[in-house]
């Protein structure tokens, strides 16, 4: 019985120690076109919070697809990685501005995946 509590306990301590600040909207199903992807990263500077805005489609250009899925993957498993939300459209609109901030005193590493259809 020791012994399965004390497991139990390390399976948890693990579990806190590997968190990454992923982001998943909606779902992407056969004929969706990958139509943006990008990986954006930025260093840590001691006692500064580093902030990203990416924005899809980039400013002067047009899309043509309705956008199905959204995969944000923080690339940082160690819990230092940053926090991505989306602060402006996103699945079923044509557009996403999407917002990543770090956490204090560390960078952010983020692959940014968009998934489409041309309607």
């Amino acid at each position: 019985m020791r012994a399965l509590t004390i497991f139990s306990l390390l399976c948890v301590l693990a579990l806190g120690a590997c968190q990454s600040h992923d982001l998943v909207l909606g779902q992407s199903s056969y004929g969706d076109v990958v139509i943006y992807k990008v990986n954006e990263y930025k260093y840590g500077f001691p006692l500064i919070v580093r902030t990203s805005i990416i924005e899809y489609p980039e400013p002067g250009q047009q899309n043509f697809a309705y956008i199905k899925a959204i995969y944000v993957k923080d690339n940082y498993v160690d819990g230092n990685g940053g926090y991505p939300t989306i602060s402006a459209g996103g699945v079923g609109q044509r557009f996403v501005k999407i917002k990543l901030k770090s956490q204090r005193n560390h960078g952010f590493n983020f692959t940014i995946t968009i998934y489409g259809r041309y309607q």
